[in-house]
This record gives C-alpha cells, sequence and structure tokens, in this order.
C-alpha cells in the first residue's frame, strides 16, 4: 500500500469518527433502579441529562435507599452510553478495510 493511500484512509477514518461523535452527541440512552423508581437520562457521550425520581421513592427517613438509587441509575445510563460509543465507533471503523490493523489507533 503506498503512503498516499494510507494517508488518505486515515483522513477517511478520522472523519468517520468525528461524525460519529458528532451523532453521539445526539442520541440518548436511559439507565434505570428500583424496577425504574429511578431513572437517568444520558447523551451518547455519557452526560447525565435527566433525572426523574418516583415520588413515591422519596422518604425522609430513609435518604440513603434513594441516594443509593440514583446512584445505580446514573452508572445504569452511563454503561449504556459507554456501550452506544463502541457501538457507533466499531460502526465508523467497520467500513475501513482498508486500513488493516491500524483501525484500532483511532
Amino acid at each position: 500500500m503506498n503512503m498516499q493511500k494510507l494517508m488518505k484512509e486515515a483522513q477517511r477514518a478520522q472523519q468517520k469518527m468525528q461524525e460519529a461523535q458528532e451523532r453521539l452527541a445526539t442520541l440518548s440512552v436511559e439507565g434505570s433502579a428500583g424496577g425504574g423508581l429511578v431513572t437517568a437520562t444520558a447523551n451518547g457521550e455519557g452526560t447525565i441529562t435527566a433525572i426523574k425520581i418516583d415520588p413515591s421513592t422519596v422518604d425522609p427517613d430513609d435518604l440513603e435507599l434513594l441516594e443509593d438509587l440514583v446512584m445505580a441509575a446514573v452508572n445504569d445510563a452511563q454503561r449504556k452510553a459507554k456501550e452506544l460509543q463502541e457501538s457507533e465507533m466499531s460502526a465508523a471503523m467497520g467500513g475501513l478495510g482498508g486500513l488493516g490493523g491500524l483501525g484500532g489507533m483511532f
């Protein structure tokens, strides 16, 4: 493979990755805990954009439970966002077979 072709493939890979990152910012995932009593929404980049708490979950005498549920919902949303990122990036790199073993560099 000549250097010019390799550089062109690398530029194409970089463009595809940028497009995937832009797409991720527009997508969202939802994590939940307590059977849906607490939900957290994250964008495809993993930033939490919303938290919903069922009013029945709020017990002033047991704030620790609510805190645990919020943390679990946030962790679930961020885990799903990471899976979405991996899927989007894998799809973006999927059409770049010409790079061979270099695909993992981007």
